[in-house]
Parts: C-alpha cells; sequence; structure tokens
C-alpha cells in the first residue's frame, strides 16, 4: 500500500523539481518508468538498488524531509528514554545534520511517569523544528518496517542492550547498523570491511558512550555510504540480511548440551 500511495506523489515531484528530475532521469530512468518498471531490471544488485532508493525518496516525500537519493536516511525509532541514546543524538545533532548533511526518522514512545524521557522527547521536538528539510519525530506507537525498509542506517547506540531486537529488525530489512558496542549489540553487529572484492560486516560500531563517539560512528557510516560504489553497498545490505540471529539455534543447542552434560539418550 505504502508504494501504490506514494509512488504517483513521487512522480509528480520528480516532474515538477528540474534538477530532482535531471538527477533521476540520469542515473535512475527505471524510477521514472510505473511502479513496475523496477521488477524487469535483470541485474539483481540494479533491482534492489533502485527498489530501495525509490522507496527513500517516497519515505521522504511522506515525512516533509527534503527528497534527494543522494541524501543518507537514518532511522532511530525505539522507546525513547535515556537508556537508549537518544541524549547522544541530540548532542551531536550539528555535527549529523549541518556537516554531514544527513536526514533522520526518529520516533518512539515516553513510559508515564519518566520524567527524564519527557525532557528527550522535548530536545526532539525541538530538533526537527530547527531542521525542518533533515529531521522529522513522531512520537507514540511507530509503525518500524517501512522506514527500515526505506533508510539507510539504523541507529542504536544504546547505554546497555542485553539482547536486542531491533538490529536483528534493521537487518531483515536490509539496513545496515549503527550501534554502541554492548551487550547483544556487540555480539551480533559486526564492522564492515572492504577489503579488495572481498566485503565482510553489517554495520558500524563505537564504544564509549558519547556524543564524540557515537559521531565518529556516524561519520564512518557516512563516508562508506557516499563513497562506495552501489554495488559494494548492497553487497554490504545482503551481508545484513544473511546475518539475521535467530535464537532457535542457540536454543537448540542449548537442549543438545543439556542431554549430553547429563548422558541422556533424548528420544526424538
Amino acid at each position: 500500500m505504502f508504494v501504490e500511495e506514494m509512488y504517483p506523489r513521487l512522480h509528480e515531484r520528480i516532474l515538477g523539481d528540474a534538477s530532482l528530475h535531471e538527477k533521476i532521469s540520469s542515473r535512475y530512468p527505471e524510477i521514472l518508468a510505473g511502479i513496475k518498471a523496477i521488477d524487469s531490471v535483470k541485474a539483481s544488485w540494479r533491482r534492489y538498488v533502485l527498489r530501495r532508493l525509490r522507496n527513500k525518496m517516497m519515505l521522504q516525500l511522506q515525512r516533509g524531509l527534503a527528497v534527494d537519493p543522494d541524501a543518507i536516511l537514518i532511522c532511530m525509532i525505539h522507546r525513547i528514554t535515556e537508556q537508549k541514546g537518544f541524549q547522544l543524538l541530540l548532542d551531536a545533532s550539528e555535527g549529523l545534520f549541518k556537516h554531514l548533511g544527513l536526514q533522520a526518522i526518529i520516533g518512539g514512545s515516553v513510559s508515564s511517569g519518566d520524567r527524564r524521557g519527557d525532557e528527550i522527547a522535548h530536545g526532539l521536538y525541538l530538533l526537527s523544528q530547527f531542521y525542518k528539510d533533515s529531521v522529522n519525530v513522531s512520537f507514540g506507537f511507530q509503525e518500524i518496517g517501512t522506514p527500515l525498509l526505506c533508510s539507510d542506517l539504523f541507529c542504536m547506540p544504546s547505554l546497555n542492550e542485553p539482547g536486542g531486537i531491533s538490529q536483528l529488525e534493521a537487518f531483515a530489512a536490509g539496513c545496515l547498523v549503527v550501534a554502541r558496542a554492548t551487550g547483544g549489540l556487540r555480539d551480533t553487529v559486526f564492522p564492515i570491511r572492504v577489503r579488495g572484492s572481498e566485503i565482510t560486516g553489517n554495520g558500524f560500531l563505537f564504544s564509549d558512550y558519547n556524543a564524540t563517539a557515537f559521531y565518529d560512528a556516524m561519520e564512518r557510516a557516512a563516508a562508506f555510504l557516499s563513497t562506495s560504489d552501489e554495488e559494494t553497498v548492497y553487497r554490504a545490505r545482503i551481508n545484513a540480511e544473511h546475518s539475521v540471529y535467530f535464537w532457535d539455534r542457540p536454543a537448540r543447542k542449548y537442549i543438545e548440551e543439556i542431554y549430553r552434560i547429563k548422558e541422556i539418550i533424548r528420544i526424538v
């Protein structure tokens, strides 16, 4: 429904903006050829890139951001609380949105009685008013599937995170993750490395819980996305999709280990 609803509006926007039209028609003409045109592209990596760029521009348009396929769009949707690292985003905001030129979809709900969460939420609201073309903030329950399928990066700069589910959802959507190296994030997010034709990893990590370290990770992520060719970025996204961690695997291993230790014959 998202594509069917937003594509006509995107098409109209592109045709009405001379510079945007020139950029799309010269580099991504398939996007202008209709909703189903991308599906007929033979090269799988090109088809993937086109679909994601189209979706990103539709989300930019829907959320009132500047429509630009080259803009790096980040997503940070969690409970709005101190633990999730929103303060780091606020503290690093000038670097992120003024110097790096990033865009952001931010949202979440504040738990009742969480005074600090309310303060952070107010800060996020002010951020969206200051960077109107770059930051969209929504409060309350958030549907996260569409933003993840449209964004370039998902941010999880958590103070602590015993396991973490959000980064796995991001991976499943082909979204690279910027996270603090703590708990389950350290166990599932691995730095992207490019060695010749080999690409490993699924995201970008930082250790110290402060805005400087967070900004450094975001800067590294932005550099990778802006300087790498589209096929390289595509392969990194495929790494992310293939790194989704299913808890049934360690559960089965744990059960087998218990049976082995107790020397019990398991009847299946």
